[in-house]
Protein backbone atom coordinates (compact mmCIF):
# COMPACT_ATOMS: atom_id res chain seq x y z
CA UNK A 1 0.00 0.00 0.00
CA UNK A 2 2.81 2.45 0.93
CA UNK A 3 4.64 1.69 -2.33
CA UNK A 4 1.52 2.62 -4.29
CA UNK A 5 1.11 5.87 -2.33
CA UNK A 6 4.79 6.77 -2.85
CA UNK A 7 4.54 6.05 -6.58
CA UNK A 8 1.40 8.20 -6.87
CA UNK A 9 3.06 11.03 -4.93
CA UNK A 10 6.13 10.88 -7.20
CA UNK A 11 3.94 10.82 -10.30
CA UNK A 12 1.93 13.78 -8.99
CA UNK A 13 5.12 15.78 -8.38
CA UNK A 14 6.36 15.02 -11.90
CA UNK A 15 3.02 16.01 -13.45
CA UNK A 16 2.98 19.29 -11.46
CA UNK A 17 6.52 20.08 -12.61
CA UNK A 18 5.69 19.37 -16.24
CA UNK A 19 2.55 21.53 -16.04
CA UNK A 20 4.52 24.43 -14.55
CA UNK A 21 7.23 24.01 -17.17
CA UNK A 22 4.74 23.99 -20.04
CA UNK A 23 2.94 27.05 -18.66
CA UNK A 24 6.24 28.97 -18.50
CA UNK A 25 7.40 28.01 -22.01
CA UNK A 26 6.64 29.88 -25.18
CA UNK A 27 6.61 28.51 -28.69
CA UNK A 28 7.81 31.84 -30.02
CA UNK A 29 10.98 33.86 -29.50
CA UNK A 30 8.87 37.01 -29.55
CA UNK A 31 6.97 38.06 -26.47
CA UNK A 32 3.41 38.69 -27.57
CA UNK A 33 1.56 38.20 -24.27
CA UNK A 34 3.87 39.79 -21.75
CA UNK A 35 3.81 36.50 -19.84
CA UNK A 36 6.54 34.36 -21.38
CA UNK A 37 10.32 34.55 -20.90
CA UNK A 38 12.13 36.41 -23.67
CA UNK A 39 14.92 34.75 -25.66
CA UNK A 40 17.27 36.32 -28.19
CA UNK A 41 16.34 35.80 -31.85
CA UNK A 42 17.82 32.74 -33.59
CA UNK A 43 20.15 34.77 -35.86
CA UNK A 44 21.63 36.79 -32.98
CA UNK A 45 25.40 37.38 -33.41
CA UNK A 46 26.87 36.81 -29.97
CA UNK A 47 30.58 37.15 -30.84
CA UNK A 48 30.72 40.76 -29.64
CA UNK A 49 29.51 39.60 -26.22
CA UNK A 50 32.60 37.47 -25.74
CA UNK A 51 34.94 40.44 -26.18
CA UNK A 52 36.44 41.99 -23.04
CA UNK A 53 34.31 44.77 -21.59
CA UNK A 54 34.79 47.49 -19.01
CA UNK A 55 32.05 46.69 -16.49
CA UNK A 56 32.92 47.35 -12.86
CA UNK A 57 32.64 44.49 -10.39
CA UNK A 58 29.05 44.73 -9.12
CA UNK A 59 28.46 45.15 -5.39
CA UNK A 60 25.45 42.84 -5.32
CA UNK A 61 24.31 42.19 -1.78
CA UNK A 62 21.08 41.08 -0.18
CA UNK A 63 19.49 42.82 2.79
CA UNK A 64 20.37 41.24 6.14
CA UNK A 65 16.71 40.51 6.85
CA UNK A 66 15.86 39.38 3.31
CA UNK A 67 14.75 35.87 4.25
CA UNK A 68 12.61 37.23 7.10
CA UNK A 69 10.88 39.67 4.73
CA UNK A 70 9.46 36.98 2.44
CA UNK A 71 7.45 33.91 3.31
CA UNK A 72 8.90 31.62 0.63
CA UNK A 73 12.23 30.57 -0.84
CA UNK A 74 13.18 28.82 -4.05
CA UNK A 75 16.50 26.97 -4.40
CA UNK A 76 18.13 26.47 -7.79
CA UNK A 77 21.49 25.39 -9.16
CA UNK A 78 22.68 27.11 -12.32
CA UNK A 79 25.51 26.79 -14.81
CA UNK A 80 26.11 28.80 -17.97
CA UNK A 81 25.93 28.08 -21.67
CA UNK A 82 28.86 26.56 -23.58
CA UNK A 83 30.08 29.85 -25.12
CA UNK A 84 30.75 31.29 -21.64
CA UNK A 85 32.28 28.14 -20.09
CA UNK A 86 35.92 29.01 -20.99
CA UNK A 87 35.57 32.34 -19.17
CA UNK A 88 34.05 31.12 -15.89
CA UNK A 89 36.06 31.49 -12.69
CA UNK A 90 35.74 31.57 -8.90
CA UNK A 91 35.72 35.38 -9.06
CA UNK A 92 32.43 35.51 -10.98
CA UNK A 93 29.14 36.54 -9.37
CA UNK A 94 25.48 35.90 -9.99
CA UNK A 95 22.32 37.50 -8.64
CA UNK A 96 18.56 37.20 -9.00
CA UNK A 97 16.25 40.20 -8.91
CA UNK A 98 12.52 40.80 -8.87
CA UNK A 99 11.55 44.29 -10.04
CA UNK A 100 15.17 45.45 -9.52
CA UNK A 101 15.24 44.21 -5.89
CA UNK A 102 18.04 41.72 -5.24
CA UNK A 103 16.56 38.47 -3.93
CA UNK A 104 19.60 36.14 -4.12
CA UNK A 105 23.34 36.42 -4.63
CA UNK A 106 26.03 33.81 -5.27
CA UNK A 107 29.47 35.29 -4.64
CA UNK A 108 31.36 32.02 -4.73
CA UNK A 109 30.44 29.45 -7.37
CA UNK A 110 31.81 25.96 -6.81
CA UNK A 111 33.74 23.90 -9.33
CA UNK A 112 32.52 20.32 -9.36
CA UNK A 113 32.51 17.53 -11.93
CA UNK A 114 34.20 19.77 -14.50
CA UNK A 115 31.85 22.75 -14.34
CA UNK A 116 31.10 25.85 -12.29
CA UNK A 117 27.83 25.65 -10.33
CA UNK A 118 26.01 28.64 -8.86
CA UNK A 119 23.68 27.80 -5.96
CA UNK A 120 20.97 30.37 -5.31
CA UNK A 121 18.35 30.53 -2.57
CA UNK A 122 15.82 33.05 -3.83
CA UNK A 123 13.50 34.87 -1.42
CA UNK A 124 10.01 35.56 -2.68
CA UNK A 125 6.29 35.41 -2.29
CA UNK A 126 3.30 34.07 -4.17
CA UNK A 127 2.87 37.52 -5.75
CA UNK A 128 6.25 37.39 -7.50
CA UNK A 129 6.18 36.51 -11.17
CA UNK A 130 9.37 36.63 -13.17
CA UNK A 131 12.90 36.48 -11.88
CA UNK A 132 15.73 38.25 -13.67
CA UNK A 133 19.21 36.73 -13.58
CA UNK A 134 22.47 38.68 -13.82
CA UNK A 135 25.95 37.23 -14.16
CA UNK A 136 29.27 39.08 -13.85
CA UNK A 137 32.19 37.47 -15.69
CA UNK A 138 35.45 38.65 -14.11
CA UNK A 139 37.64 37.41 -16.99
CA UNK A 140 35.65 39.40 -19.56
CA UNK A 141 34.68 42.25 -17.22
CA UNK A 142 31.11 42.00 -18.49
CA UNK A 143 27.71 41.74 -16.88
CA UNK A 144 25.06 39.66 -18.64
CA UNK A 145 21.39 39.91 -17.69
CA UNK A 146 18.40 37.80 -18.66
CA UNK A 147 15.13 39.51 -17.91
CA UNK A 148 12.24 37.25 -16.98
CA UNK A 149 14.54 34.23 -16.70
CA UNK A 150 12.25 32.03 -14.63
CA UNK A 151 8.92 32.15 -12.82
CA UNK A 152 9.19 32.18 -9.02
CA UNK A 153 7.82 28.98 -7.53
CA UNK A 154 8.52 27.66 -4.06
CA UNK A 155 7.91 24.14 -5.37
CA UNK A 156 10.35 24.43 -8.30
CA UNK A 157 12.92 21.69 -8.62
CA UNK A 158 16.45 22.88 -7.71
CA UNK A 159 17.82 21.27 -10.90
CA UNK A 160 16.59 20.00 -14.23
CA UNK A 161 14.65 16.72 -14.14
CA UNK A 162 17.86 14.83 -14.97
CA UNK A 163 19.60 16.27 -11.89
CA UNK A 164 21.79 18.65 -13.89
CA UNK A 165 21.91 22.36 -13.05
CA UNK A 166 19.74 24.71 -15.10
CA UNK A 167 21.77 25.94 -18.08
CA UNK A 168 21.34 29.68 -18.54
CA UNK A 169 21.75 31.02 -22.08
CA UNK A 170 22.15 34.78 -22.25
CA UNK A 171 22.39 34.59 -26.05
CA UNK A 172 21.94 31.97 -28.72
CA UNK A 173 24.99 30.18 -29.98
CA UNK A 174 25.59 29.37 -33.63
CA UNK A 175 24.95 25.72 -34.43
Amino acid sequence: MMKTINKLASLGTLILFLMLTLMACSSSDEDTTGESPVNPPANFDYSEYLQPGTDEIPDWMTADDLYHSYEQTMSVQVTLQNALQPYLSADDKMCVTVNDEIRAVCLSPRYTHGEWIYSLVIAGSGNDKFLSLSYYCSKLKRTYTMERWMVFSQSAMPTEVNGRPYVVSFFREKN
